[in-house]
């Protein structure tokens, strides 16, 4: 069931993925099918399966309004990656609710949580090759908070809530999902 649910979301993501405009030129990322989906299905595979749910349902009424999830990521990154390319499509994104910023804001404390215990035991595991917080950012190398809060900020609030309840869940019977999540991605790179 879980792992149904993570293909139908992935098959969703890729054309929205291919088809994402960057700023100046295609990255050679969007052409790489299988590596989106070993990195898919490892981050999906962290979640449970009423996120997985809430979130399939989230592509099906972007898909109806003709929204592009995928695009609206990589845009509310760009407001830490690129703030004065950012100012010129701000408009262009849904606006942020103040509930949807405090679960974001939620989320990413227990997140950032457990990914900076992976990297106090273990330096340079996380194979994204990323730096790990946004204060870390440049103009070539995303953190991986920066790219996990634009991630976060495309989702409905629905399934934030769904996400934070899971994490909340996670953290209350000290399980680390993003060690889980990372584990996945390094297994599936070796595949």
């Amino acid at each position: 069931m879980k792992d149904d649910l993570i293909i139908s979301i992935i098959q969703q993501e890729w054309p929205l993925f291919t088809s994402t405009q960057n700023v100046g030129h295609r990255s050679p990322c969007q052409d790489q099918m299988a590596n989106f989906i070993v990195s898919r299905h490892a981050y999906w595979s962290m979640y449970s399966t009423p996120v997985l749910q809430s979130y399939l349902h989230d592509l099906e009424v972007a898909r109806m309004k003709g929204h592009n999830l995928v695009t609206f990521k990589y845009g509310y990154m760009m407001e830490a990656t690129h703030p004065d390319e950012f100012l010129a499509i701000k408009d262009k994104l849904p606006p942020m609710s103040s509930t949807k910023v405090s679960l974001v804001t939620a989320i990413m404390a227990l997140y950032m949580k457990w990914e900076l215990a992976i990297q106090a035991e273990t330096p340079g595991y996380d194979t994204h090759h990323r730096p790990i917080q946004s204060k870390d950012n440049s103009m070539t190398h995303t953190s991986v908070e920066t790219y996990m809060t634009g991630e976060l900020q495309s989702y409905s609030e629905e399934t934030l809530q769904c996400i934070l309840a899971h994490f909340l869940q996670c953290s209350k019977n000290d399980i680390n999902p993003v060690k889980g999540y990372l584990q996945a991605l390094q297994e599936g790179g070796n595949k």
